[in-house]
C-alpha cells in the first residue's frame, strides 16, 4: 500500500501539535525557545504575508513547513521540519515541491531558504532541488551585557557570552 503524502494548511486545532514540533526545531538549532518565543513564531505563521503548512503522512502530522512572502517577490521558507521518526522518507523534498508550486500559483519566481553550513543532509536535499547559493554570508557578534544561561543535554550555554572574536 502506498503511503498519501500531502500538505494541510495550520488550523488553529493543530497549534499543540505545532508548538511542540517548534520547539524541537528550536532545541535542534540548540536553542531552549520560551513559550513566547514560540507564540511569536505561530503569530507570524498566522500573518497574512505567510503561510504555514503541516507536512502530512496518511494520517500523521510528520513535520512542518512556513514561507514568509517577505518582499512580495521572493518567499523565505523559514522552517521546513520533519519529525525524527518520519526522516528519510522524502517527505522534505515532497515538501520542497509543493512549496514551489503554491509560490508558482501566487506568481512569484523565486523561493530561498536559509541553512546551517554544517547541515550536510540539508544542504544535499536543496541542491538536490535546485536551490544554489546566493554566496551571502550571515554575521553576528556578542553584546556586551546581561547574558542568558540555557541548558541543553546537560551542557550549559551562554546565549550571549561576553567574549567574542577580538581585532589584533
Amino acid at each position: 500500500m502506498t503511503s498519501k503524502r500531502f500538505l494541510k494548511k495550520v488550523t488553529l486545532s493543530d497549534l499543540t501539535e505545532l508548538s511542540l514540533m517548534l520547539k524541537d526545531f528550536w532545541r535542534s538549532q540548540l536553542v531552549e525557545a520560551s513559550d513566547e518565543d514560540i507564540l511569536e513564531d505561530v503569530r507570524r505563521m498566522l500573518s497574512p504575508k505567510c503561510f504555514g503548512y503541516l507536512i502530512m503522512l496518511d494520517d500523521s502530522i510528520a513535520g512542518f513547513t512556513f514561507v514568509n512572502e517577505k518582499y512580495g517577490y521572493t518567499n523565505n521558507i523559514e522552517y521546513l521540519y520533519i519529525k525524527p521518526e518520519f526522516r528519510r522518507k522524502g517527505l522534505a523534498s515532497f515538501a520542497l515541491k509543493k512549496i514551489k508550486e503554491i509560490v508558482l500559483a501566487k506568481g512569484n519566481s523565486r523561493v530561498q531558504i536559509e541553512v546551517a553550513p554544517n547541515n550536510i543532509s540539508a544542504l544535499k536535499l536543496y541542491y538536490k532541488q535546485g536551490f544554489t547559493s546566493i554566496d551571502t554570508i550571515t554575521l553576528s557578534t556578542s553584546i556586551v551585557g546581561k547574558t542568558k544561561k540555557f541548558t541543553f543535554q546537560n551542557l550549559e550555554f551562554l546565549a550571549n557570552p561576553k567574549e567574542s572574536f577580538k581585532d589584533n
